[in-house]
């Protein structure tokens, strides 16, 4: 298994955001490490389980995506790119529809 390079700029731009919601530093930059984490395991085309917390209030356990093969296949091109509203976006493998969160509400990554 091939190491992870988190980027810096990203962890410590998502710890800033969970500040902002009142969360303490070290919360906060663990989510930073966990939402980059997510992010370089999906792009380098691993079907990963995680978890967040809906706006609702209610707690998602999703598996997904951002396999290239699989994010051209689904891109349509219309509407606002959901990454523009700092959401965290990724291709749900069970409805085989786009989501998005906020990287403050990251739960967890199951595996």
């Amino acid at each position: 298994m091939k190491a992870i390079q988190f980027n810096s700029n990203n962890v410590i731009t998502t710890a800033v955001k969970c500040m902002q919601h009142d969360m303490d530093e070290a919360t906060a930059v663990s989510k930073g490490m966990m939402a980059e984490t997510l992010k370089k395991r999906m792009m380098r085309g691993e079907v990963v389980r995680f978890c967040y917390q809906k706006l609702n209030g209610e707690i998602r356990f999703a598996v997904g995506t951002l396999q290239s093969d699989a994010v051209k296949a689904n891109v349509t091109g219309n509407g606002i790119p959901k990454r523009l509203y700092g959401m965290f976006v990724y291709l749900d493998l069970q409805k085989m529809e786009w989501r998005g969160f906020k990287q403050e509400r990251l739960i967890g990554i199951v595996d």
